[in-house]
């Protein structure tokens, strides 16, 4: 008799599975497919397939690239097994031949569906397929959700979204990227969520660097009050017409009249008593916890996305770590005891945690296929663990320890009196309950300082005078924005729609996300936010910049060059708004899969003529002298591999290639790289190519690998000639390298 066929996306879930439901004990490391009470359970390796590159459809299509070839279109776009995946599809063939039936356990996502549905298609399995959905991979857990299949072509829609953007994704890089390349030179990639988050950064690298700093005003009022043991500050809150549109008031002529007519005169005030509740934060989405670390911590997404990655896989620690929700069931909150009480025990920790507290975290209506990242109900030696990994399962684990403690509460004391163009508001908050600050301090305990920064006497609610204003004029300076880390980057990028100015295309964004709490408006999604910003690193578009504990996130020259030169329509979130208006027929039944597809096509037509023409990137470079070799310009730049400096002739020529690799195509060839492990400066160099010697200490012999001290200058063919100012004992005297 046949049995049901199992298919997980990942080895490691589909052991979890398997001791779920096979009634076997399954260790960590037993091979695939194993068997047990009427399943057979197999897994995937992440997706099986791909598409298939262009030249295999049309030979014209491959290397060398050209633009007479383009546009570049492939409806149904055939895929292939990846790379030496093809055993593996191979296997699940003679398997899918003695099935029953077929239960897709792909990851709760739409990609998780289509690389089973994929496999299934390639395969020609035509059976009977059920869909699972697991968010946990413990055994009770994995039992429930087996209790609750549902038919897989419900869900297929899902997938043949998800297939429409690979194909659209697939066609947009081809297309785009080969028309930037063959009309600039090199190799310049264009990509769908990587274009816009480029743009993101250059913008707010070129909003620092044009930043002009403008001087404002504010005005702040103290006089007795007769219910207070100090004298209150108010401080001047301009309505809207005085503001007339800006943040600060920037002429202080309007507020010297204000100062003028009150200076030295009574009035009266009224004070409001309320009460300010801040509920702990939700639990973590990945977005979230990728932008927590890089803020508290310094990781980069890729590090902190790679260990959430292992504390799944290899301690089954935590819940679905690609997430995009930050909500939980209900039966999450029954199990909450449990699974706090071993989360506190692997920890060593012991909080005052109550558990009748419902937070507001626990929301059915807020979880979809995904719900927020969670411990999980198990031993984990965190011992083991590196200390990075320890890092991000405290974190993890406090964050859900939080929603059993209570809010911090605070008592707030507002006062405020009229006056021409505005309010006069003094402001005193109290700490009453620190609430679950009390108990993880590093949130923070405010609540004894105003608005201001500066502290006020608690006033009673009630009327109250003021005698004997003083006023007083201070001036401040406006400040650009903060360059980028990879935390605020990551959120920016799951909120990109408040940046657009164009309100449809604004909607548009917000609307794709709506319910998805954590998500406004975002492009990309959490689980390919952190290799996109790293794409963009090794394309040379971004760089880190360490500055003190944090890493900002900056524009290369190159990477501003060539944003400026994309054509307007490819350039921004209006794309992804675009596609997910076409993929949202899709996955309804309303529009074929290609139509995502035809519409990249359509867009790339618009362009296809003019983009890039007579446009060049060439990066500046600081000339330090004369080439020996043929008398043009040397100038210096820094290596993208090493970050040391080197010196070139401006005569030589180089063209990245379409494998990436760079090859000289013009100039006479010398390059001044160093010498003996010493970069030379830019001082050094000039001198060299002046004639001049210049001395080296601490060089390095690449034969012995002992140091030493010595001259050198450039021979007549470029060429390094070292001497010594006696010769060394026992040596030939020829230059030691």
């Amino acid at each position: 008799m046949g049995q049901k066929l199992v298919i997980a996306e990942k080895p490691m879930l589909a052991r979890d599975i398997a001791r779920a439901i096979c009634g076997k004990q399954v260790s960590e490391s037993a091979r695939l497919p194993i068997s047990g009470n009427g399943y057979t359970v197999v897994a995937c390796a992440g997706h099986l397939l791909e598409l298939v590159d262009p030249e295999k459809v049309n030979p014209a299509w491959g290397k060398p690239w050209s633009l007479d070839v383009l546009p570049i279109q492939i409806p149904d776009w055939k895929k292939e097994p990846v790379g030496d995946k093809g055993e593996l599809v191979e296997r699940i063939r003679e398997l899918l031949d003695d099935a029953d039936s077929v239960i897709n356990a792909g990851d709760p996502d739409d990609e998780g569906q289509v690389i089973v549905d994929e496999l299934l298609d390639y395969l020609g399995y035509t059976g009977k397929v059920e869909r699972v959905y697991v968010n946990d991979n413990i055994e009770k857990n994995i039992v429930k959700a087996f209790e609750h299949l549902v038919p897989n072509d419900a869900c297929r829609p899902a997938g043949d979204a998800a297939y429409a953007r690979q194909m659209a994704d697939m066609c947009f890089g081809v297309n785009e990227t080969r028309l930037a390349t063959k009309r600039l030179g090199g190799l310049f990639s264009v990509g769908r969520v990587q274009t816009p988050t480029l743009g993101l950064v250059v913008n707010r690298d070129e909003a620092i660097e044009h930043h002009i700093t403008r001087k404002f005003y504010e005005l702040a009022a103290t006089g007795t009050c007769p219910d207070a043991d100090s004298q209150p500050s108010f401080k001047f809150k301009p309505g809207k017409d005085m503001l007339a549109g800006e943040k600060h008031i920037f002429d202080a002529a309007a507020l010297e009249a204000i100062k003028e007519k009150l200076d030295g005169s009574d009035t009266t005030f009224t004070t409001a008593i309320s009460k300010k509740v801040e509920n702990p934060p939700l639990p973590y989405n990945l977005t979230v916890l990728l932008s927590d670390m890089s803020e508290r911590y310094g990781f980069t997404a890729a590090k902190t996305q790679q260990i959430t990655q292992d504390l799944r896989d290899k301690y089954k620690a935590i819940t679905y770590n690609r997430s995009d929700s930050q909500y939980l069931k209900e039966e999450h909150f029954e199990q909450a005891p449990a699974v706090l009480a071993m989360a506190m025990a692997n920890l060593g920790a012991s909080w005052p945690l109550d558990f009748s507290i419902h937070s507001k975290a626990f929301n059915e209506k807020n979880v979809t296929a995904h719900h927020g990242i969670i411990p999980q109900e198990i031993e984990v030696p965190v011992s083991d663990m590196t200390r990075d990994e320890a890092t991000v399962y405290t974190a993890i684990v406090e964050r859900y320890a939080m929603q059993f403690l209570p809010p911090a509460v605070y008592d707030v004391s507002t006062s405020a009196f009229d006056s021409d163009g505005g309010t006069f508001q003094a402001v005193s908050t109290h700490l009453r309950e620190a609430g679950f600050k009390d108990v993880f301090a590093y949130m923070g305990k405010t609540g004894k300082a105003d608005d201001d920064g500066s502290k006020n006497p608690w006033l009673p609610a009630g009327d109250h005078s003021l005698s004997r204003i003083a006023c007083e004029i201070t001036q401040g300076e406006t400040t650009p924005p903060k360059p980028y880390t990879e935390g605020t980057l990551i959120a920016d990028m799951a909120s990109i729609a408040k940046y657009v100015t164009d309100p449809e295309v604004r909607d548009i964004l917000k609307r794709k996300d709506d319910g998805k709490k954590g998500e406004n408006g975002g492009i990309g999604t959490t689980a390919t936010r952190a290799s996109i910003i790293e794409k963009l690193k090794e394309r040379g578009y971004l760089e880190d910049v360490p500055k003190g504990k944090t890493v900002q996130i900056r524009s290369t020259e190159k990477g501003r060059a060539f944003y400026h030169l994309l054509p307007p329509e490819i350039a921004g979130a209006d794309v992804t708004a675009r596609w997910w208006l076409i993929q949202q027929d899709i996955a309804e039944g309303k529009a074929d899969v290609n139509t995502l597809q035809e519409n990249v096509i359509e867009v790339f037509k618009a362009h296809q003529d003019t983009a890039y023409v007579g446009a060049s990137i060439a990066p500046k470079a600081k000339v330090v002298g004369k080439c020996p070799v043929c008398g043009e310009d040397v100038v210096g730049r820094k290596s993208k591999k090493t970050g040391k400096m080197f010196y070139t002739c401006s005569s030589n020529k180089n063209e990245q290639q379409e494998d990436g690799t760079w090859k000289q195509t013009a100039g006479c060839g010398f390059k001044l790289l160093g010498w003996c492990g010493k970069t030379f400066t830019e001082k050094q160099a000039a001198a060299l190519l002046e004639g001049k010697k210049v001395d080296l200490k601490g060089c390095k012999s690449k034969t012995t690998g002992k140091t030493f001290d010595c001259k050198v200058s450039l021979k007549k063919d470029g060429s390094i000639e070292p001497t010594f100012d006696s010769k060394p004992k026992g040596k030939s005297g020829k230059a030691r390298r």
